[in-house]
């Protein structure tokens, strides 16, 4: 097997040097970097993962629950995407089931106790979430996939987080319904305390108020809620429909409620979604797609920072960014 000696000697350099650049290439000159890692390319050479862990004194795995999702095809597009960032940074990935917050909270009691992982990442964010809390009182590192809704601060130093840019989003694809000739935009949100449903509304609330195509009086007849399913979205659709006829488009903050408004709507009523899964391409409405790969990279940026910070490297706490809003793109069709 090729040795770290081999490849030192094949670069001109010292075993520290092969060393720094594999755990702590801020240290190498970029220049002594290329030589490094062209000599790693040359030989083959492959650096000893467990070695490195008990280096740095990390397990090198991070564990995400697994809960009954509603948004199947969103979460699996999330976790392959985490999954790919991690093996290319060699991070291995624990999975657990989840069927509650406070479920999750006795898998943190029982992975915490054996010090199987370095970090955790939490989806399904909701108002008055306790993960936080219970992560940050036991000196857990940890990322959300979501905003910390409810919380008295949204940018609290302890509460890490990566999320889209709903509001943004919609309201992009709302003023693109606007540019499109329609005037007459409907809603169809979830109900309130939903902080993601909540955000999306007020971007195309935003729009319209921009657009002066509505006031605050007539946004509230313009909007509907449902709870995050097909029958749902094809009821809100009817109901809403016969309650404001001359609706030309409709705004829906997931794909699952715009398929079922495709299913109940009149021909020609224009509907967008949220998430851009294989059904709003297979039906064919616009979508707004969120990038899991950005996300992902995202999160496992702030995972190594944060555990970089905590071991008392050369990480300055001023200069790491523990909040990361990213904007998503639209699908038009």
């Amino acid at each position: 097997m090729v040795s770290i000696k081999d490849v030192a000697k094949q670069a001109g350099v010292s075993p520290q040097t092969v060393s720094n650049v594999l755990n702590a290439p801020q240290r190498v000159r970029p220049q002594t970097q290329k030589g490094v890692e062209a000599a790693i390319d040359q030989l083959g050479y492959l650096p000893n993962a467990s070695a490195r862990r008990l280096r740095k004194q990390r397990s090198g795995t991070i564990a995400v629950g697994i809960s009954p999702n509603p948004h199947s095809a969103v979460y699996d597009r999330f976790l392959h995407a985490l999954a790919g960032g991690a093996d290319a940074a060699d991070i291995r990935i624990t999975l657990y089931k989840t069927d509650s917050h406070e479920d999750e909270i006795r898998h943190f009691t029982a992975l915490c106790a054996g010090a199987d992982v370095d970090a955790f990442v939490l989806t399904d964010t909701t108002h008055q979430d306790p993960r936080p809390d219970w992560l940050i009182r036991h000196r857990q590192t940890f990322v959300m996939f979501g905003r910390p809704w409810g919380s008295p601060c949204v940018l609290d130093p302890e509460i890490a987080w990566v999320d889209v840019d709903g509001r943004a989003g919609i309201r992009e694809m709302t003023q693109h319904l606007i540019l499109t000739g329609h005037r007459h935009i409907g809603l169809i949100g979830w109900p309130e305390e939903s902080g993601t449903g909540d955000d999306r509304m007020r971007g195309w609330r935003d729009a319209l108020l921009q657009a002066r195509l509505a006031d605050e009086h007539s946004l509230s007849a313009l909007r509907i809620e449902a709870v995050d399913d097909i029958g749902a979205g094809q009821s809100a659709c009817v109901e809403l429909l016969d309650r404001q006829p001359d609706i030309d488009a409709l705004v829906c903050v997931s794909d699952t409620l715009a398929t079922g408004a495709m299913m109940a709507s009149p021909d020609g009523l224009a509907i967008t979604g949220f998430d851009n899964t294989p059904t709003a391409q297979s039906l064919g409405f616009s979508s707004i797609e969120q990038n899991m790969p950005d996300i992902a990279h995202e999160i496992l940026r702030i995972i190594d920072e944060k555990l970089r910070l905590a071991a008392h490297s050369d990480v300055a706490p001023e200069t790491v960014h523990w909040h990361s809003l990213l904007k998503p793109t639209l699908a038009i069709r």
